[in-house]
């Protein structure tokens, strides 16, 4: 397969899918890792993708759901510590906290079995999952599971969000742009978020810095109503970043 025609299969996957990983792109064109990682390279240079670490994300303006199994091998190890930090700062004993759907709020589980008498409300399959194997008192929210995200949705879930408090509400994210909006693809998710935020007595928003910069279909906050928390960000990623921000940069 010629360069041009490889890197045109790649863009249309990419776009296709919103996130893919260098390993699922060398297995579809039957191609090296180092060839990928230099077709990658190039393309970003192009405008054409986006890098992120062990992958690439679709630049198009309003990106989709991305399968989980995707989701949660991209920037790991960023995302345990940025879920690592939350725990240590912002989970107390005896609480009851709200845990999103999202690959970085996962990972925050293993951290909260350290923590006594933490009840996680959540509407996330797998961390419900998760925190029941680690003997966590676990509360998942009824309604529709979403094919792609596993994460339950509808009015079902929502009202039942209603008639609940948390101490605190931790929160993914697909978007953060320079107007401060937080944006999610999906409608039905961002309501959830909205009524999250609400319940809570402060809400946090767990993302990489892949997320800055991004804007997807729906908005379900602004970065003024909640402290955001990532991975220390470049000076290119600072650029998009509206002007007043409650941020924690964890390096």
């Amino acid at each position: 397969m010629l360069t041009q025609e490889r890197q045109k299969v790649i863009e249309d996957y990419v776009n296709q899918h919103g996130l893919c990983r260098v390993s699922d792109l060398c297995s579809m064109t039957s191609t090296s890792e180092s060839t990928i990682r230099r077709d990658l390279n190039q393309m970003e240079e192009q405008g054409l993708i986006k890098r992120v670490h062990g992958g690439a994300q679709s630049v198009k303006s309003f990106t989709h759901d991305v399968s989980q199994h995707i989701r949660f091998s991209m920037n790991h190890n960023d995302k345990k510590l940025i879920a690592q930090y939350a725990v240590k700062n912002f989970v107390h004993k005896d609480v009851y906290i709200f845990i999103d759907a999202g690959t970085t709020t996962y990972e925050m589980v293993p951290f909260i079995a350290m923590t006594p008498g933490v009840t996680i409300v959540t509407n996330g399959l797998e961390t419900a999952l998760c925190a029941l194997n680690h003997g966590i008192e676990t509360i998942l929210l009824g309604g529709r599971i979403k094919e792609n995200t596993h994460a339950v949705v509808g009015q079902t879930a929502l009202k039942q969000l209603q008639q609940m408090n948390f101490s605190a509400s931790f929160i993914g994210t697909n978007g953060l742009d320079s107007q401060g909006n937080l944006t999610t693809p999906d409608t039905e998710e961002a309501a959830i978020k909205k009524i999250e935020i609400a319940q809570a007595d402060q809400a946090y928003i767990l993302t990489d810095t892949s997320k800055i910069g991004e804007r997807s279909f729906a908005t379900f906050a602004q970065v003024k109503d909640v402290t955001v928390l990532t991975t220390s960000l470049s000076a290119k990623d600072k650029k998009f970043l509206p002007a007043k921000i409650n941020l924690k940069e964890i390096c």
